[in-house]
C-alpha cells in the first residue's frame, strides 16, 4: 500500500509539473510571436537558434508524450532538454547567457522515468 501511494504521488507530480511548463511555455511562447508581429524585424534568428528551439519543443512533446507512456516520454524529453541545456550553455552568442533555472525543465523528465523504474520494479516483484 505504502509504494503504491509513493508511486502515485510521484506519478501526479511529475504529470502536474509536466502540463504546467507546457502550458507556460506555449503562453509565453504565443506572447513572444504575438510581439513579434507587431516590431518586425526586431529579431535575428540563426541556424543554432532554430536547433535549439527544434530541441527545446521536442521535450515539451515529450513531456506530453509521458502523460500516456511515461518511459519513453521521459526518455524524450530529458535527452532533449540536456541537449537543449547544453546548446544554450555553449551558445558563442555574447549577449545570451546560460541560466541555472533551465534545469527545472529536467525535473519532470526525472520523475517520469523513476516512477517508471520504481513502477517496472515493483510489478517484478509481484510476478
Amino acid at each position: 500500500m505504502r509504494n503504491t501511494t509513493i508511486l502515485s504521488i510521484i506519478r501526479w507530480t511529475a504529470r502536474i509539473v509536466g502540463t504546467l511548463i507546457v502550458f507556460l511555455t506555449l503562453f509565453i511562447g504565443i506572447g513572444e510571436m504575438l510581439e513579434g508581429q507587431r516590431n518586425p524585424g526586431s529579431s535575428s534568428f540563426n541556424t543554432l537558434l532554430i536547433i535549439t528551439f527544434i530541441i527545446w519543443g521536442l521535450g515539451l512533446v515529450g513531456l506530453l508524450l509521458a502523460l500516456w507512456k511515461e518511459g519513453i516520454g521521459g526518455i524524450i524529453s530529458l535527452f532533449c532538454f540536456i541537449i537543449f541545456n547544453i546548446l544554450v550553455a555553449t551558445n558563442p552568442n555574447p549577449e545570451s547567457r546560460y541560466s541555472i533555472v533551465l534545469l527545472v525543465f529536467m525535473i519532470p523528465s526525472v520523475l517520469y522515468l523513476y516512477y517508471w523504474w520504481l513502477a517496472k520494479k515493483s510489478s517484478n516483484k509481484i510476478s
